[in-house]
């Protein structure tokens, strides 16, 4: 039997992790002078404009994920590094908007880390905000791995080709990306489940 209470704080993990990623890519972008996020009004923190924008990757399949007991989903944000302000290489804004996502997930996962440790410092029991905090952690670290994947059309992809446009590993990631990315998908469990059993292990060692 499904647990919904639990299953809507895995939801909320989901869509909180995902609203935080793309607006670090948003936030980013526009700190380097790319107007293109502000312009099509995804300079916000605001999660109903991804829920409009990407209805099944930000809000079905998250939706559909915490009731069957599993934290998943995806958007993107409009973003043109060609516009930058002047100075900044077109290569350089690209890798800093690809990877500001990433580590945003990076610093949720860490701030939930340490709300953790210091809600068991403190005391504090308050059920919904542990399980919260919990799932947030995992969800972030799952979510750097996934989009630090070098495939397109994931973050890790658009890294590597900012570092390395003139490799050949970039014409053949293009060609197969996509393939590789469902054989990941679908091995889900393959791959991501030694992260999620790591991550366990650095949460109840923390609040050991």
């Amino acid at each position: 039997m499904v647990d919904i209470q639990l299953a809507m704080v895995v939801f909320a993990s989901i869509v909180i992790s995902l609203t935080i990623h793309e607006y670090a890519h948003a936030w980013m972008a526009d700190r380097l002078g790319d107007p293109t996020p502000k312009e099509n009004g995804r300079l916000t923190m605001n999660p109903i404009i991804l829920f409009k924008e990407h209805p099944f990757g930000a809000l079905l399949v998250p939706l559909i994920g915490a009731l069957q007991g599993f934290g998943i989903g995806w958007a993107a944000t409009p973003v043109n590094p060609a516009r930058v302000r002047r100075g900044i290489s077109v290569r350089t804004a690209d890798f800093l908007i690809s990877i500001a996502g990433p580590v945003s997930n990076l610093l949720q996962a860490l701030c939930c880390l340490v709300i953790l440790v210091l809600m068991k410092s403190l005391q504090l029991q308050n059920e919904a905000i542990l399980n919260l905090a919990f799932f947030m952690v995992i969800i972030n670290v799952v979510l750097f791995c996934l989009n630090m994947i070098p495939v397109p059309p994931l973050d890790g992809f658009a890294v590597l080709q900012s570092m390395m446009p003139r490799s050949p590993i970039i014409g053949f990631l293009k060609e197969y990306g996509l393939i590789i990315l469902i054989i990941i998908l679908l091995r889900g469990s393959y791959f991501f489940g030694p992260i999620i059993s790591w991550t366990k292990e650095i949460i109840f060692w923390a609040l050991q």
